[in-house]
């Protein structure tokens, strides 16, 4: 478990992956009561996760809560910041598949105004060097709905394949899109990154 002499930063020109703090909260907060378009992208299919006014202060206590908690090694989520700017939503990963030695990583941009800026890109990228160097994995997966231009993009930006496809599974606004998935394996990572596998 850490402590907060192990704290996770990584830092790039224009972000910093790191753990929650207590200040994160408010932003936090404001990701599910005021800037929730973030939503219409992520899984819109489930609806939109909203806080009403009279829970926000129970959400607020038990969000301090849960980041004063142990964090566990290596770290499942991180935060990502702009550099000298606000925080701007996370990076995770999820369906650790041990048999296949593969597993799920996946990105918020919840900040309207930084979208579109390269950010989720070059914060996903720092991501996928973390899990590489921190997971016995030999593949990193991640999926969206056809729909979800940015996040396609961002995939292939970051040398994810298109593996799968499947047609018509998901229904946003009325109208059906394809689920798709990607996958970028360990050898190719290395390769872009102009590094040797040194495990």
């Amino acid at each position: 478990m850490s402590d907060i002499n192990s704290a996770v930063e990584i830092v790039s020109d224009r972000v910093i992956l790191r753990d929650p703090r207590p200040e994160d909260v408010e932003a936090r907060l404001r990701w599910v009561t005021v800037e929730v378009a973030w939503q219409d992208w992520d899984a819109p299919w489930e609806g939109k996760a909203l806080t009403p006014p009279e829970r926000v202060e129970e959400a607020r206590i038990s969000l301090r809560e849960k980041i004063a908690q142990p964090l566990p090694t290596p770290r499942v989520q991180l935060w990502i910041q702009a550099i000298d700017g606000p925080l701007l939503g996370w990076v995770n990963h999820y369906y650790h598949d041990l048999a296949a030695r593969s597993v799920s990583a996946g990105i918020n941009i919840c900040e309207s105004a930084y979208r579109g800026r390269g950010l989720g890109t070059e914060a996903f990228r720092l991501w996928i060097g973390y899990v590489f160097a921190n997971l016995e994995v030999e593949e990193v997966r991640t999926a969206t709905w056809s729909g979800n231009v940015r996040m396609v993009r961002l995939a292939e930006k970051c040398g994810f394949t298109l593996v799968t496809r499947e047609m018509d599974k998901r229904e946003v606004q009325g109208r059906r899109y394809d689920g798709l998935g990607f996958s970028l394996c360990r050898q190719a990572w290395m390769t872009s990154q102009g590094k040797s596998d040194e495990r």
